[in-house]
């Protein structure tokens, strides 16, 4: 079915809710996270991070969606980190703030049999502050700069003529462009190359007000040539039960699960058996429309993920609030 055919029948709460998931899902992407799996227990993902309605679905109207993600994540480590190429870190503690500006455009491609294709960048600042003992002495850092920026060239979704089902593909590239020194507590980027496909599956049940999501990917890193270290291939699941309220007022459920699938590589790792770490997080959330005038609408959300189970990570609580719309 070619959208703009199709969308003539379907009534104005229908597509708004499809613009606002499409929104909210493009928020949902935008965490280049700097402190959590691998070399110095630090990764790209925690776990919910992309849990929330309309996971699935890239958006099936030409457009440009905008959001922007702010996540403020506390977490203390609970074993020996490596830092640098030669520097073991204990009692690891650290505070992280992020807002991040994602972009998605949909091209007006006109794809056969209900496809959408979509390109996405997200551009992170963060601050960063961290404490440890490093040898005999207490060490605490602050930095705040640019983050690693991230770009997803080809981001495929396909939707059912009923529009109630949603999955989606993609392919994400993250560049080492974030604030790093060798051997800082507290740092912005990674410092490595991540790539990350990914797949995202959405089913509307309109009958209930409920919308059932769910996004699954894996991070595959390069090396860090300047500490000499790899960081193993991660896998990650998000899921999220959403029910609507209202027209305007949506609460939900939400799980992450993080499992490290290779090991690391390096001094560090080579000693603790590859180092891999693995973590589960739930929480609640939160989300409401606002509408400004007859066709400006905008979406916030509010969630929280609490880590339940961790293992050779950071241990703690994220807290996001993500605010999208449509240009």
């Amino acid at each position: 079915m070619n959208f703009k055919q199709g969308n003539e029948g379907m009534n104005s709460r229908a597509m708004s809710r499809i613009f606002g998931m499409a929104a909210m899902a493009a928020a949902a992407t935008v965490w280049a996270g700097d402190a959590r799996a691998t070399e110095a227990v630090a990764g790209r993902y925690i776990p919910g991070v992309y849990a929330g309605p309309g996971e699935g679905v890239v958006p099936p109207v030409p457009g440009v969606y905008w959001g922007i993600s702010n996540i403020y994540y506390h977490g203390k480590a609970g074993s020996d980190v490596p830092i640098g190429r030669n520097s073991v870190a204990v009692g690891l503690e650290a505070d992280i703030w992020t807002t991040a500006l994602a972009a998605v455009y949909v091209p007006d491609l006109h794809l056969p049999g209900n496809w959408t294709y979509a390109v996405q960048a997200v551009i992170p600042i963060g601050w960063t502050r961290a404490q440890a003992t490093l040898g005999r002495f207490g060490t605490e850092q602050e930095v705040g700069a640019l983050g690693d920026i991230s770009f997803a060239p080809v981001v495929l979704g396909w939707h059912n003529d009923a529009l109630n089902t949603f999955f989606s593909a993609s392919l994400t590239v993250t560049a080492p462009t974030g604030e790093w020194k060798e051997g800082d507590l507290a740092f912005i980027g990674l410092n490595y190359w991540t790539f990350t496909p990914a797949v995202a599956y959405t089913r509307l049940l309109p009958e209930y007000g409920l919308d059932l999501s769910a996004k699954l990917g894996v991070d595959i890193n390069t090396k860090n040539n300047d500490t000499d270290y790899y960081s193993g291939a991660v896998a990650h699941l998000d899921l999220a039960v959403t029910k609507s309220l209202s027209e305007n007022f949506s609460v939900g459920g939400l799980a992450g699960f993080l499992h490290q699938i290779q090991d690391d590589r390096g001094t560090f790792a080579d000693a603790h058996d590859g180092f891999r770490g693995r973590s589960i997080a739930i929480g609640p959330f939160v989300k409401y429309k606002a509408k400004f005038g007859k066709t400006t609408e905008v979406d916030f959300g509010l969630r929280w993920a609490h880590e339940v189970e961790v293992e050779n990570r950071m241990k703690g609580d994220a807290v996001f609030f993500d605010i999208s719309g449509k240009f």
